[in-house]
């Protein structure tokens, strides 16, 4: 009896033993798919990277071009000014280390008012001309040198300057006039050519009334027998002049490929202010 009771005792602790380690094996969860896709990949993928921006770019510009007449005076005694040129470009740009190479291609309307002119030491009384001026214009290319500072994040100082050739377009024409005098040969209602009349520049009829008497020999036109003549003195028969330019300017940057630019400075023959934006690739 006694030894049945052990029998009996022991299948007891071996079902009990064996139930706490079932019990064991249940708190170890399995894993999942979740944690399966969380394990590393055999080959491992490369980190990524932010693409590089070009170093090259292309700009549009357009500007408001003048020639004060202070600008003329060390030249000229009497003259007028260009006060509403203008020109359009294009410009390809290479972000160098700390500065910029632009190569432009520019037109450019450059036709100044009509009036009197006399040069420093001529005489008044017979080498004061009016001159017509009929489209003048220029096509332009330089290569310029530009360094940049940046001021912030999004904003950079421009200054810099090249050089360069330009074609001309148009015709300049010219009569001497035959009343003129120290005192008044910067007024072409009072020093006019004998034939014409006082002049009003801004009177369309005044051309007319010049080529009324077109110069058959350009020597004949003097004080005494004006006569109206094409100017073909250098530089507009060479119809080629060099190109000097000089900037100094902001650009702003408003996205990560775009910037525009403000800017201000020398060009061909005048000053110029503009604007425009750059696409950097």
């Amino acid at each position: 009896m006694r030894r049945a009771i052990r029998v009996a005792q022991a299948l007891f602790l071996f079902a009990l033993l064996a139930s706490s380690r079932a019990g064991a094996d249940s708190l170890v969860p399995e894993a999942t798919s979740a944690d399966q896709s969380k394990a590393s990949p055999l080959i491992p993928e490369a980190p990524k990277q932010e693409p590089v921006i070009s170093p090259h770019a292309l700009a549009f510009r357009a500007r408001w071009l003048t020639t004060p007449g202070w600008a003329l005076g060390p030249y000229v005694q009497e003259h007028t000014q260009l006060n509403d040129g203008w020109g359009l470009g294009l410009e390809y740009i290479y972000w160098a280390s700390g500065f910029d190479v632009v190569i432009s291609l520019e037109y450019a309307s450059i036709n100044p008012d009509d009036g009197n002119y006399l040069g420093k030491g001529h005489a008044a009384n017979s080498d004061t001309h009016y001159l017509h001026f009929d489209g003048l214009s220029t096509l332009s290319a330089d290569v310029s040198l530009v360094k940049r500072w940046n001021l912030t994040p999004w904003l950079e100082l421009r200054l810099g300057g090249g050089l360069g050739l330009g074609g001309v377009f148009g015709n300049i024409y010219l009569t001497t006039n035959s009343t003129c005098t120290a005192a008044n040969a910067g007024d072409p209602s009072k020093c006019y050519p004998s034939n014409t009349g006082p002049l009003d520049p801004k009177d369309p009829n005044a051309v007319t009334a010049l080529q009324a008497h077109p110069c058959s020999d350009p020597s004949l036109d003097t004080a005494a027998a004006p006569c109206y003549r094409k100017y073909d003195s250098y530089p507009m028969n060479v119809r080629v002049v060099p190109v000097i330019n000089a900037v100094l300017g902001l650009r702003f940057q408003v996205q990560k490929h775009v910037y525009i630019h403000l800017e201000g400075g020398w060009r061909l023959a005048g000053f110029f202010v503009g604007a425009g934006p750059e696409y950097r690739f």
